[in-house]
């Protein structure tokens, strides 16, 4: 009897992954301005395999992190990653933006290392707060970065 409510939860939260993925392949986001503490919390990649882990006293660590997240570090270094690392995030400053309708968060990495822990030049992230403006999906709350989006990962 657990096994079969096992798998029926596992078919659920596969089935409501994918349809959320669908819905985002398809229709827009809409940014939303968030205080600090809706960022802190475990961020999982939806394209890639990275996790953001934000951390309520500023510090992250990150894993999976794909050079795409990193701008321009593969045309500079020649690595590739995935990369992982740790550092500081905040808030950005809502007066360097020219309609703040939502803030990013910014992560600086003190640390970032190659797979080979092969340690590269310091980067910045920054993840913006936006939710799709579909529906059936508006109460999930993302973070949205270059080709790739974040959601928090299923409790489990």
């Amino acid at each position: 009897m657990k096994r079969r409510i096992a798998l029926a939860v596992a078919a659920l939260v596969l089935t409501a992954g994918c349809a959320i993925g669908d819905i985002l392949e398809e229709g827009p986001t809409a940014s939303v301005a968030l205080e600090a503490t809706s960022y802190v919390g475990v961020w999982a990649g939806h394209q890639s395999s990275v996790r953001y882990d934000l951390k309520p006293d500023g510090t992250f660590t990150a894993t999976g992190v794909p050079v795409a997240h990193l701008g321009s570090l593969h045309e500079r270094t020649g690595r590739v990653g995935p990369f992982h690392g740790h550092g500081q995030w905040k808030l950005d400053d809502p007066t360097e933006i020219a309609t703040p309708i939502a803030r990013a968060a910014v992560l600086t990495f003190d640390e970032l290392l190659d797979t080979d822990d092969t340690r590269v030049e310091q980067r910045t992230v920054k993840l913006w707060a936006c939710m799709p403006t579909h529906p059936e999906a508006s109460h999930v709350l993302m973070m949205r970065i270059e080709d790739d989006w974040l959601q928090r990962p299923p409790a489990g």
